[in-house]
């Protein structure tokens, strides 16, 4: 099985998760999700993500300068994120139970 097909799934969910507690900006973002075991996310993934979620309505942004090069941009989950990211985590939690179900040995008959 191709992770990166799984994780183009979740992509949306584990972004949210990752900002549940803490703003960031698109590489920590980055960062955050493959400190947590997701290494092949990719960039573009990542920050095409970002901007979907944030024209969707689910992130606010702003900008902090920096005096170690360009500004950064860094989101955070709004209201509707957070009910997103609750909504999304029954869903999943939800479709990982079927699985284990589905994927557990069983004795035969």
């Amino acid at each position: 099985m191709d992770p990166t097909q799984l994780l183009k799934g979740v992509l949306d969910l584990a972004v949210l998760a990752v900002l549940r507690d803490e703003d960031g900006y698109g590489y920590d973002i980055l960062r955050r999700l493959r400190a947590s075991g997701l290494e092949d996310v990719g960039d573009a993934s990542v920050y095409g993500t970002l901007r979907r979620l944030f024209n969707g309505g689910l992130l606010n942004s702003y900008v902090v300068p920096s005096d170690e090069g360009p500004h950064r941009k860094y989101y955070a989950l709004n209201e509707a994120g957070r009910a997103e990211l609750q909504r999304s985590g029954k869903v999943w939690h939800g479709f990982a139970s079927i699985m284990e179900d589905l994927l557990r040995e069983r004795g035969k008959a």
